[in-house]
């Protein structure tokens, strides 16, 4: 029969300076034992009460140790089939391991722009935007704030004057406000802090130069200067970080293979693999 002890000293380890008492034996199942130093090792930093972090860490222990013990005992019949799967996701995990410190240690992760415009002119046809995009101003102001009737006037002009001016007063006045209409961004963004939203997105925008849409405390300002609809042909600035990612992984297998070929190498020419 199976047996579990948990020592009468634990309160008292618990209680007292536990760094005093690390090669203590805290609890022990089927000749099993478990130290307080090793429970120590697993604490966090600046931890309010190591007593209770002990304690919960000891029992979940206790229960996973009987849980695998009737596994062991119960799958006997198929224990090697799965000793060889635990074998191979330990060897998987160490490999996976030792590829990330790699990586992490002297991979270089730079992308330079040009390798992302040869991939999006090489793939453009692929690209399709999913969302409607447009270029253009949001700007929520209160409906008391001072002089909004140049707000109104100010919000689609594009001279630079005006621009200088709505700049200044969205600072001062506006509760949000988004100015850069030279970069593209989505317009569900947008339309999901509008009072109501806008379901007929693409007429909406088809048909929508400047407007603005009213609450009992807000007013939505609503510039378009530019726009592409869902389906259509993704621009690049939209496209550059989902691109980035794929050559950089892409330069990661790369580079990791280049490892594994070395190192397969190296071995042959040291003449620690042999092949009968």
């Amino acid at each position: 029969m199976k047996k579990l002890f948990i020592f009468s000293a634990i309160p008292l380890l618990l209680s007292s300076c536990i760094t005093k008492e690390e090669s203590k034996v805290i609890a022990n199942f089927n000749e099993k034992d478990l130290i307080l130093s090793d429970v120590i090792d697993e604490m966090p930093n600046q931890l309010e009460d190591s007593a209770y972090f002990v304690e919960k860490f000891m029992n979940n222990w206790i229960r996973k140790e009987v849980m695998l013990s009737h596994a062991e005992m119960n799958l006997s019949t198929d224990l090697l089939k799965y000793e060889k799967k635990i074998k191979d996701y330990r060897a998987s995990l160490l490999i996976y391991a030792y590829q990330q410190e790699l990586l992490n240690q002297n991979f270089d992760t730079v992308i330079a722009l040009s390798e992302i415009e040869n991939y999006y002119k090489k793939y453009k046809d692929k690209f399709r935007l999913r969302q409607n995009i447009f270029k253009g101003r949001f700007i929520v102001a209160n409906r008391s704030a001072p002089n909004l009737n140049r707000l109104d006037k100010w919000y689609k002009s594009e001279s630079e004057t005006a621009v200088e001016a709505l700049e200044e007063y969205c600072q001062q006045f506006s509760k949000e406000y988004y100015l850069l209409d030279n970069k593209w961004q989505y317009f569900s963004i947008f339309n999901n802090k509008l009072p109501d939203l806008i379901e007929e997105e693409e007429y909406f925008l088809r048909n929508t130069k400047g407007v603005f849409f009213e609450d009992e405390v807000f007013r939505y300002y609503v510039f378009i200067k530019d726009y592409q609809i869902k389906g259509s042909s993704s621009p690049l600035a939209i496209e550059r970080d989902k691109i980035k990612n794929v050559l950089l992984n892409k330069k990661k297998i790369e580079y990791l293979k280049q490892i594994e070929d070395e190192l397969y190498q190296n071995a042959l020419a040291k003449k620690k693999i042999r092949i009968y």
